[in-house]
């Protein structure tokens, strides 16, 4: 699918429908690889880290999760690029798991949230078969076992292996991962599973609206974040900034 650029990360020219119906049409086609759904802070981030920049760059999708990154997209011409939450991207497949036969393994969080995910699942979408739960430990990218992860997700056979542990770890660990599974489609998901459990809230709609999802989501998980806000905050405004002023010189 064709990308646009904000430097030099790229994310995918798509909506939540067409993302959908991609997806859909790569999994017929056993076309697997993972997926990025990235906000300003994952683009910032891709611009001072070239191997996270590759990672995001070379993945199935990366969907514009935050708005900011929607709004760069229309300044540059690109009007049908459309925010789309993790949340709403979640909530989409698992609708579609009754057509297509979709199965799925939550990987991330802890043993309690996954308890809540799994029981409203069983309500909310009954057809949406639910492989595996696990809660990793807190651990360093080197310690996941990647290889022994990988042979339980050959055999397992999950259609898509959501993955909450938050950028960019989440990320770097499907980027090792996807190369070696057979069946399967990695979807980093970031505080989806908290959402889904209940633990967390999305923000009010005027939040979303002016771009500031992602600030109420860093308040809500109350821990510092490197880079800090107000770093994230002016190279946002630059770059939409920039974005409008490059579009209007063509």
């Amino acid at each position: 699918m064709e990308r646009f650029a904000i430097g030099k990360f790229k994310a995918s020219i798509t909506d939540l429908p067409k993302a959908i119906d991609y997806i859909n049409k790569c999994v017929i086609a056993q076309k697997f690889n993972y997926i990025c759904v990235s906000n300003a802070r994952s683009a910032y981030q891709s611009n001072q880290e070239p191997d996270y920049c590759e990672i995001q760059n070379n993945s199935l999708l990366t969907v514009a999760d935050g708005r900011p990154i929607s709004w760069i997209a229309h300044n540059l011409g690109y009007k049908e690029v459309g925010q789309i939450a993790g949340i709403e991207l979640f909530n989409g497949l698992l609708k579609e798991s009754k057509k297509f036969g979709y199965s799925h393994y939550f990987f991330g969080s802890t043993d309690s949230t996954l308890k809540m995910m799994s029981e409203r699942l069983a309500a909310e979408y009954p057809d949406a078969k639910l492989i595996k739960v696990f809660s990793p430990p807190f651990q360093p990218l080197e310690q996941f076992g990647v290889d022994s992860l990988a042979d339980e997700l050959n055999d397992l056979k999950p259609t898509f292996f959501w993955v909450g542990l938050g950028a960019p770890k989440q990320e770097r660990l499907m980027a090792l991962l996807q190369p070696k599974l057979k069946h399967t489609i990695c979807i980093g998901v970031g505080l989806v599973f908290e959402y889904y459990a209940g633990n967390v809230k999305r923000a009010p709609k005027w939040i979303r609206k002016i771009g500031m999802e992602w600030l109420f989501r860093d308040f809500q998980q109350k821990r510092k974040r490197i880079p800090p806000f107000h770093v994230i905050f002016k190279w946002t405004i630059k770059e939409i900034l920039y974005s409008k002023l490059k579009k209007s010189t063509f």
